[in-house]
């Protein structure tokens, strides 16, 4: 039972890590801040507790509170590079939980390794007095690295965690007592994801869904002609929103307004939904949504 229970938690975790993490990990003031206090906290970690004997790597006290300033500065000029790639990089692609955690590793490992080099190409000499090999100073290095850099690290994101559920609190609080705004209920309304209203249309005009990296693009009616719009959000956040109100996901990357389907067909081998007008692009449906998009077309 025991083993059992483990296995079903290791599952669990396992399932987890593959899920996204959320926008707010990799916007320009949360990275800003992860920097701040990463750069902080090793310094005084490195003053304090001076791992791997460091200190008698320099003589006279301004002299170490130069070599540290130095050490950290390098560190962070290094997680400052590989932030700016990774902010860069999920404009295209998603980042899983597991992704982050490789991630950081990998921010580790390449700091450890920048100081395990550092003495034995600046020092020579004392490295060989002291017989210092790359080997030990890359493993008393790690560790060092690891405990100055996830304690910050694990910091910033429960900050991150805390103040985004915070406001997600305030968004409805506010939504609830009609601060954000008073719409009828009767319309649909998409909130970008700081909870601002960007659209309200009536159901009967909007077709569908798309999405877009980390926008959506919401086609619907105006005037008789089809127009879209782009609002800062996940097709998965709209998912739940609209659950209830004819809105339903068909397509890893399409909602579609199933009261406004006229058409399900098969065209070279694709699934496809039609409104019956041609100015209306038709909407894909994959196999894992397509018993749930006949059961409600039927």
């Amino acid at each position: 039972m025991l083993f059992l229970h483990i296995y079903k938690i290791f599952c669990n975790f396992a399932a987890k890590m593959k899920n996204y993490i959320p926008q707010y990990f990799n916007t320009k003031q949360n990275v800003l801040l992860l920097l701040w206090v990463t750069a902080v906290f090793g310094e005084m970690f490195i003053l304090f507790f001076q791992p791997v004997q460091c200190r008698t790597w320099v003589d006279g006290d301004w002299k170490f509170l130069l070599w540290v300033t130095i050490v950290v500065v390098t560190a962070v000029s290094v997680i400052a590079l590989s932030r700016t790639f990774m902010y860069h990089y999920a404009k295209r692609h998603k980042i899983s939980y597991l992704d982050y955690a490789i991630w950081i590793i990998a921010e580790v490992t390449t700091i450890a390794w920048v100081y395990s080099a550092f003495p034995l190409i600046a020092m020579r000499s004392f490295s060989a007095k002291m017989n210092l090999t790359l080997f030990y100073l890359f493993k008393e290095s790690l560790f060092a690295t690891a405990f100055t850099l996830l304690i910050p690290y694990a910091f910033v994101i429960l900050w991150m965690v805390v103040k985004s559920r915070g406001e997600q609190i305030v968004r409805l609080q506010a939504r609830q007592t009609h601060v954000v705004e008073d719409v009828p209920e009767e319309m649909y309304n998409f909130y970008d994801e700081k909870g601002d209203l960007k659209l309200s249309v009536k159901p009967n005009m909007v077709y569908f869904i798309e999405a877009a990296d980390n926008y959506i693009m919401v086609y619907y009616l105006n005037a008789g002609k089809l127009e879209k719009l782009m609002i800062r959000n996940s097709l998965k956040n709209i998912e739940w929103r609209f659950r209830d109100k004819g809105l339903i996901r068909c397509h890893r990357s399409y909602i579609v307004n199933i009261r406004l389907v006229k058409l399900f067909r098969r065209q070279d081998g694709e699934v496809l939904l039609d409104f019956g007008d041609e100015k209306i692009p038709h909407v894909p449906v994959s196999k894992g949504y397509g018993e749930s998009v006949m059961a409600m077309l039927m």
